[in-house]
């Protein structure tokens, strides 16, 4: 004779769901209360949490500013300690083009970005100068003479760089090929003797003189 099968108890589910549903019900109530008396609070006591917002916001914006004036500070500090030749004679490469970004915003530069590296298409650094003119600069911190190859690199460069002036700065000197190649460019080229001028205080970048014809980037043969 076949045994019968005990049916399997059900779980208590409906009792889980009420449960559930009745901690919903308590939730939403609480959140209720919490809402009107955090109302009641903020209406008998608005002149008092106003003043305390202002009071906050005050706080962090004069934080910001005090943090802004500390870092400005002290690129200050290093670019007064490393404004010389024989301080850059000293630096590397990407030490360098940290210098040239310091000097853009000592002559009140703004946007000023170092993309120095692997991959930067010929630029170290971008600015837009205080009048609203567009530079783009490669910085070479070499020892021996910058030719008229790296003066092709970078009035190639300026293909990416619509409406952008290129600059070539060096710690050493250019070639007479080099001179004669960004010749007619409008490309601004800084020797080390421009730049211990650059360095002592003035400013060595100019408003960008355009090519002859309205082309930017100009074209060039050399």
């Amino acid at each position: 004779m076949a045994r019968r099968r005990t049916p399997a108890r059900r779980r208590p589910r409906r009792r889980q769901d009420n449960a559930n549903w009745l901690l919903w019900v308590v939730a939403v109530v609480v959140l209720l209360v919490v809402a009107r008396w955090l109302i009641d609070v903020v209406v008998a006591n608005w002149p008092l949490i106003i003043g305390l917002t202002v009071v906050l916001v005050a706080g962090l914006v004069g934080l910001l500013v005090l943090r802004h004036r500390m870092i400005d500070a002290r690129q200050r500090e290093w670019l007064r300690d490393n404004a010389r030749l024989e301080r850059v004679d000293q630096m590397t490469g990407v030490e360098f083009e940290s210098l040239v970004e310091a000097l853009l915003r000592r002559d009140g530069f703004h946007k000023v970005r170092r993309i120095g590296g692997s991959g930067d298409g010929g630029v170290d650094v971008i600015g837009t100068a205080p009048t609203g003119d567009l530079f783009v600069i490669q910085c070479k911190r070499w020892a021996k003479s910058v030719g008229s190859p790296e003066v092709r690199n970078l009035l190639g460069a300026l293909h990416a760089y619509p409406e952008h002036r290129g600059v070539l700065v060096t710690t050493t000197r250019f070639t007479a090929p080099a001179k004669q190649c960004a010749a007619g460019t409008g490309l601004l080229l800084i020797d080390r003797e421009q730049l211990a001028v650059w360095l002592n205080g003035a400013s060595a970048l100019a408003p960008p003189a355009r090519a002859t014809g309205g082309l930017w980037p100009p074209r060039h043969q050399c």
